[in-house]
């Protein structure tokens, strides 16, 4: 059998090649991101793992006045809000990949996410996408390509992401983004219906992890066998969230040149910080660690997307979902330029002379 990418390949060439070749054309364009520009995607998506409620982790982000924090750095910033993702679930007609949960709803919803996200970059806005479960960044790292063919990703997590089908313990596809998204990995899998829109064209080498702190054995051993950048905790320790973050950026994108993706999973922070997620685990980043990693990708100039997922308003006290709420749109606010040292007045005409 031929593996998936060709596969894919094959499907697309027969299926629909002018509509991809006019993709292709695209993709090949990286289109200047106007930081006066933000766009807004809701994913209230819960089928990539079992924990009702992260669904709500959009609609709860919201109602915590993201909007009003981002609009507080300047008033000149133009916010569109694009709404929540809709989809059908495709009907595969008893086609089915084993050990993938959900398929056609992954499948589905991210085909819709990737055509949002481009759209929110072609119309030169910094994306920022709220999950949701992690499953979703399938479909706005997709989109993101869609737009910039050249993306680094500083993938920000207490878990690496890197299952396949027939690695993974638990069969939940928000184990396995990053092994569908890259490249090097693309044999790894069999032929997965309802997925001929997505590419791994990706490669592992412009992909760092921060904040790794439970990694299966299998993921360990992608990690070492790629040259994976993985920065766990135990480096965060060692060389501080500065020079971590330092190196990563240096290691993903060494010209200065990519389109930066940042997707960001708030159980990368220490379940003290964020407690309503579903797959905590202690010994995390602090919420100023978290904060340093956003403010840094916007001061490079090249941050064009960002995720925030697995905010899940289920889990715990009301006091725990707040404090995790609020950790969100910290992370948020951050990555759309706000500064700790003191936003820039817009004008000094009420400073004496």
């Amino acid at each position: 059998m031929l593996p998936r990418l060709a596969l894919t390949q094959l499907v697309r060439q027969l299926a629909t090649a002018g509509h991809h070749r006019q993709q292709s054309s695209m993709a090949i364009k990286a289109k200047k991101i106007n930081y006066e520009r933000i766009g807004i995607v809701g994913v209230p998506f819960d089928k990539g793992q079992r924990k009702k409620g992260v669904g709500l982790g959009p609609k709860a982000i919201r109602e915590a006045g993201l909007i009003d924090h981002i609009q507080e750095i300047s008033p000149k910033l133009d916010i569109k809000d694009y709404g929540d993702i809709q989809y059908q679930a495709l009907n595969f007609n008893g086609r089915k990949v084993g050990n993938m949960k959900k398929l056609e709803h992954v499948a589905s919803c991210n085909r819709n996410l990737s055509h949002q996200v481009t759209e929110v970059l072609d119309d030169e806005r910094l994306c920022i996408t709220l999950g949701g479960d992690h499953a979703i960044a399938i479909g706005s790292i997709d989109g993101h390509l869609h737009h910039s063919k050249e993306v680094a990703v500083i993938w920000v997590d207490a878990h690496a992401d890197l299952n396949t089908n027939s690695t993974s313990p638990s069969g939940n596809i928000h184990g396995m983004p990053v092994a569908l998204l890259a490249r090097e990995l693309c044999d790894y899998w069999p032929y997965i219906p309802g997925m001929d829109w997505q590419e791994p064209i990706i490669s592992i080498k412009n992909l760092a992890y921060i904040g790794l702190r439970s990694v299966d054995p299998y993921e360990r051993a992608i990690i070492e066998k790629f040259g994976i950048n993985a920065f766990g905790m135990r480096e965060v320790e060692k060389y501080g969230i500065r020079e971590v973050m330092r190196m990563a950026l240096e290691r993903i994108d060494p010209e200065g040149t990519r389109s930066l993706h940042v997707s960001y999973d708030i159980d990368s922070l220490d379940v003290l910080e964020a407690p309503s997620t579903g797959t905590s685990v202690r010994g995390g980043l602090t919420l100023r660690e978290g904060i340093y990693i956003m403010e840094e990708a916007y001061n490079t100039g090249r941050l064009a997307a960002v995720d925030l997922v697995e905010v899940n308003p289920a889990i715990g006290t009301p006091e725990d979902v707040r404090r995790t709420v609020d950790a969100a749109v910290h992370l948020l606010v951050a990555a759309c330029g706000h500064s700790r040292k003191g936003d820039i007045a817009d004008t000094l005409d009420l400073i004496p002379k």
